[in-house]
């Protein structure tokens, strides 16, 4: 599994599941690897951007699970459980502090309030300084955390069987996210951007010969910023009749984003873009479960609807004096520009809904289990002006900005619509010979639902290509679960082969970027093991092998030819692995000590479908220490290094403005440190 926070510490992540994830954060996709809170899907891209706080667990299933959960994940989801109510009085405090001034502060409390009724109240802050240092002294320093949210939950648990939750949560963000920076390279006769570090961009300026030439010190013109609010509210509902558990689960959530980013990663004025997107969705699920024993079986219905929309804009100027052009005082560019627009004003709307159950039979140490899964999709698009679509009557492409930007020329709105019936299911057999080992084979169909290309667009496109079609993913999959000598050892080993019809693959096509639809397919082994070697001492380890293959990746050459062939899917690591011990001393009055240490390492991988080797991630090899005492029942004290070698290896590279000899690129998070106590009663 693959992931980063692409806006810095103390947003989620972005999520790659054995090489499946969404390479392009254009707002207005579903990501393959979906995300849920509480089992309520949260539809928009940019809304997974959501502090984590007073968590109970993390559910990670790989693979696609569209026929109970899951609609779109043919990659796999994260289903983030918070910590509920109950008539147990119980919370806690907590605070940490580390490097870059990084402040963390958070608190729970359940408080029962009658004798059926129980509350629960918990919040998070979270802010630093950022571990960016900025040359430009008009902007603050990059790869800041500054998140606060608050959560509300009211439950009631009755005499008449009834379990109800009412949810309601507020977060908001502000912050500078982190800056791109850039390295110097160009297009290559065969299409694909290769770095080069002989030679200077389009403006005569190199990352590498100046001040901003180490890691993570940057020197930019324009401000990078990201500012949020949501709030959302659930309610679930649950009753047993006898055998058979009903759940009803309401949900709804409204975003609003704004994100400012300095596209080019350079002190010269060349791209300036702004992403000011709202979102808001219901959803609904009815469902039964029956425990029979030997059988079971759940069915059930799921309903969404979302609004989203969008008003990017984006300042393209292009260089018309060349790289000679430059101020030998400032070391910057003091040619001429031609202004080029990238804006759009676009809305999507989502109706879905679905009908979905599954069987789980027992024919002694054998189970069988088969599910399906239904869903109607009725999706409307409407762009009412973009730049790349404007009649400009002849004149010049500058000419194209919307008239709220001074441009020129008339709007071609548009509007289209996508109807499908998509089904998923599986079909598993699970063998256990005895109640610590179980071994499984299935074969799983998954569905994502296409789309719209949104924002954007290369120039030249015409209205076909803004629809992408249907992914559909036959997965295979074998396995083991053991857990041997007392529990004292436990094996996880899995082995899979992806086979995609019409995979959505993402590509830049010059300054913007399409998703297509290829054929594809990947392969792999897991494992990960877990060793209670003694009472003091656990060990644990976890490795995988992945290939992939999109099939017929088509790039146009700087010659006006068209090069075909197979590529490797983004962010997907040949080779992958984590691990770590832990050692415990029990201390007396019930104290102890532990120390741990763990590690992560990534074969190298590319952050797009191309395989541009100007935008190959390095591999690498991290590790991470912490040390914690338990002095009571309430105390605990934390001391920690994350990224103890401060690896500062390579997390996004950005092809798009190879033209004009610039490669967008950020690195990863230093070495930091810190300490935490906590109080819980």
């Amino acid at each position: 599994m693959e992931s980063y926070s692409p806006y810095g510490p103390g947003t989620s992540s972005n999520v790659v599941i054995r090489g499946i994830g969404l390479n392009d954060f254009g707002e207005g996709h579903e990501a393959p690897v979906t995300s849920y809170v509480d089992e309520f899907y949260i539809v928009a891209v940019p809304a997974v951007d959501f502090a984590l706080f007073d968590l109970d667990r993390v559910e990670v299933l790989r693979g696609p699970q569209g026929t109970l959960f899951g609609r779109n994940s043919t990659g796999g989801l994260i289903n983030y459980i918070t910590k509920k109510p109950s008539q147990t009085p119980e919370g806690y405090l907590s605070a940490s502090f580390g490097r870059f001034n990084d402040l963390k502060l958070e608190a729970a409390a359940t408080a029962p309030l009658t004798d059926t009724l129980s509350m629960r109240v918990s919040g998070t802050s979270r802010h630093s300084d950022g571990f960016q240092r900025s040359l430009n002294p008009a902007l603050d320093r990059g790869g800041q955390a500054g998140s606060d949210a608050a959560r509300l939950q009211l439950r009631y648990e009755g005499n008449d069987g009834w379990d109800i939750l009412l949810k309601g949560e507020y977060g908001r963000t502000k912050t500078t996210h982190a800056y791109y920076e850039s390295k110097t390279g160009f297009v290559d006769n065969n299409g694909l951007v290769v770095a080069d570090a002989s030679i200077v961009d389009a403006v005569g300026y190199a990352e590498r010969n100046t001040g901003a030439a180490k890691k993570n010190v940057v020197d930019v013109n324009d401000a990078a910023f990201l500012r949020s609010t949501g709030y959302s509210g659930l309610l679930r509902a649950e009753k047993k009749f006898g055998n058979t558990t009903f759940t009803s689960i309401t949900g709804y959530q409204s975003y609003k984003r704004t994100m400012q980013e300095d596209s080019d990663g350079t002190p010269n004025p060349l791209v300036v873009a702004n992403f000011p997107y709202q979102g808001e969705q219901v959803t609904q699920e009815l469902r039964l479960y029956h425990d029979g024993g030997a059988t079971r079986w759940t069915a059930g219905l799921y309903g969404l609807h979302a609004v989203g929309k969008d008003q990017p804009t984006a300042t393209f100027n292009f260089p018309l004096d060349g790289p000679t052009a430059v101020d030998p005082a400032t070391g910057l560019y003091n040619g001429t520009y031609f202004p080029i627009s990238l804006n759009a004003d676009w809305r999507l709307r989502t109706n879905s809904g679905a009908v979905f159950g599954q069987l789980e039979q027992d024919f002694g140490q054998f189970t069988a289990i088969g599910g399906i899964r239904v869903t109607r999709d009725n999706k409307t698009f409407a762009d009412a002006d973009n730049a790349a679509l404007r009649d400009c009557g002849g004149g010049a492409v500058g000419d194209c900005f919307l008239i709220e930007d001074g441009g020129t020329g008339t709007p071609v709105p548009f509007r289209l619509k996508y109807k499908a019936t998509l089904w998923s299911g599986k079909i598993e057999l699970d063998y256990k010979p005895d109640n610590n080992n179980l071994f499984y084979a299935s074969i799983s169909r998954g569905t994502k639902a296409g789309g719209f290309n949104n924002g954007f667009y290369p120039t030249g496109l015409s209205l076909t290509q803004i629809p992408y079609g249907d992914e559909t993913l036959i997965s295979y999959e074998i396995g083991q679960k053991s857990t041997l000598f007392d529990r004292k050892l436990r094996i996880n080993t899995s082995a899979f082969y992806y086979d995609y019809k019409d995979f959505q693959a993402f590509n830049y096509v010059g300054l913007a970027g399409l998703i297509n639809n290829q054929d594809a397919n990947a392969y792999g082994v897991e494992t990960d093991i877990e060793a209670a070697v003694t009472p003091e001492l656990r060990l644990y380890v976890a490795a995988a092998y992945l290939h992939t293959n999109i099939k017929d990746v088509a790039k146009i050459t700087p010659t006006g030819t068209n090069v075909v062939a197979d590529r490797p899917m983004a962010f997907a690591p040949k080779w992958s692995g984590s691990g770590g011990a832990t050692y415990t001393i029990e201390l007396p009055n019930d104290r102890s000590l532990a120390f741990d240490w763990n590690f992560e390492a990534r074969s190298s991988r590319f952050s797009g479908n191309f395989g541009d080797t100007g935008t190959q991630l390095e591999g690498f090899f991290k590790h991470n220490a912490s040390v914690t005492f338990e002095a009571s029942d309430h105390w605990q004290l934390r001391g920690f290094v994350d990224n103890i070698g401060n690896r500062l290896n390579t997390t996004y590279g950005g092809p798009s403005f190879a033209s004009l000899g610039i490669i967008q690129v950020r690195y990863a998070m230093p070495r930091t440190y810190g300490a935490a106590l906590r109080y819980r009663w």
